[in-house]
């Protein structure tokens, strides 16, 4: 139970999805449970030498202990600038007071110090109020010192020792604030050199997985494998791509292949399509998944419309004497991150088999459907029906060829 109610003041007002631990919000939220903790051990002592002002400090001790309670609560409002002024404000007041009622010079301004070295991590290095902040730090050491060394120990002390004394101080707190301001420069320039390392590997992340499939392996680490009864898959193939090889250097081949799958993978995102893998010279890309969609088979044929249209203009530039051949099968699926290595997302089941099928017994320049997908698409496309042909694994199998969209 403590261990929960912990967690949650740390991690108060944070996105559950935030990996920064160097994080000022949560830095906030610890330094106010600290201070709650080492105000709190002082409670005993005060209590045990109550005749020396024990119920004032009662007083101070518990009612700073209250005031902290605010700032995960600003954090949690989203309010995280209050926040952190509440807890500097809260801080300062709490050295204070407490130096002028021990009436004594017990060297409990010098945490002040500790908050100097704290101000660049839950302000950052740079801004103004990072400097207000520092600087009232700086402030209030030096003047409480100074109040200690002119006003309670002037007897103790020569005009010498008393400058001498004052001096000190402020080279010392001169000394911790740029010394602060270093570290803390230090530590948000690595800050930023991680975030770019992590938008790098975000990047990566969504070019092997789609944006939904990866958000969910990053907070879940076990499998995922979801279950579909309805969505379309479009295979898309360039013919006699072994002669084409072989006629083109490998430089050239790439290019062509990369100007022509990225050409695929603009039109995947215009009309709503996952890009599931490429495969040598074929693409893969299907609808309704991992988002459902009940229009699936439509976005499937917008799709292959496109691509096809677009294989035309790049055969023209490239001077190719090869088509592509589509096919579209829907179905039921079955999806999944598989692999521990070099792990892929990829798709098995009914609509696989079918548009793998469709793509393979189609010829160039044609798309070929299934019986399922004509009839999910047939009131925004024209179809020719092309009757019953054998298809490997599947027996006689019904088939259309998509003409073009309804006017």
């Amino acid at each position: 139970m403590v261990t929960r109610i912990l967690h949650i003041w740390i991690w108060c007002g944070i996105s559950p999805s935030a990996t920064n631990d160097i994080n000022p919000t949560r830095i906030s939220n610890i330094l106010s449970l600290m201070i709650i903790f080492v105000l709190l051990l002082q409670v005993p002592t005060a209590i045990y030498y109550w005749n020396f002002g024990g119920l004032a400090k009662i007083s101070l001790l518990l009612s700073h202990c209250v005031l902290l309670i605010f700032v995960p609560l600003l954090n949690w409002a989203q309010y995280q600038q209050l926040a952190k002024f509440t807890l500097i404000f809260i801080f300062i007041s709490y050295i204070f007071w407490s130096s002028f009622i021990w009436q004594a010079n017990l060297n409990v301004h010098y945490y002040l110090l500790l908050g100097i070295f704290v101000c660049p991590f839950i302000f950052g290095s740079q801004g103004v109020t990072m400097w207000v902040c520092l600087n009232c730090h700086v402030g209030a050491f030096l003047g409480i010192d100074g109040y200690y060394i002119f006003i309670i120990n002037p007897q103790n002390l020569s005009e010498y020792h008393q400058i001498a004394s004052l001096s000190s101080a402020v080279f010392l707190t001169l000394s911790c604030a740029l010394t602060s301001f270093h570290v803390g420069r230090n530590v948000n320039r690595t800050q930023s050199k991680l975030a770019l390392a992590q938008q790098r590997s975000e990047r990566l992340l969504l070019n092997i997985l789609p944006a939904a499939i990866a958000h969910r392996l990053k907070q879940h680490q076990g499998k995922i494998a979801d279950h579909y009864e309805q969505a379309s898959i479009c295979f898309l193939d360039l013919e006699n791509f072994t002669q084409l090889a072989k006629s083109l250097s490998p430089e050239a081949l790439v290019d062509m292949l990369d100007d022509i799958f990225s050409q695929f993978d603009k039109l995947t995102k215009i009309h709503g399509l996952e890009k599931i893998k490429t495969i040598g010279d074929g693409y893969m890309a299907a609808a309704g998944i991992p988002t459902e969609s009940r229009c699936h088979a439509v976005q499937c044929c917008e799709f292959a419309l496109a691509a096809r249209e677009v294989f035309d203009s790049l055969r023209a530039k490239y001077q190719l004497n090869t088509g592509l051949r589509i096919g579209i099968g829907s179905g039921e699926v079955i999806a999944g991150v598989i692999g521990r290595t070099k792990f892929c997302y990829d798709l098995w089941g009914e609509a696989v088999t079918l548009a793998a099928r469709m793509e393979s017994h189609s010829i160039s320049k044609h798309i070929q459907v299934s019986q399922f997908t004509y009839e999910m698409a047939k009131n925004k496309f024209h179809f020719s029906p092309r009757g019953e042909i054998p298809v490997k694994g599947l027996g006689q199998t019904r088939t259309y060829w998509l003409i073009g969209q309804k006017l």
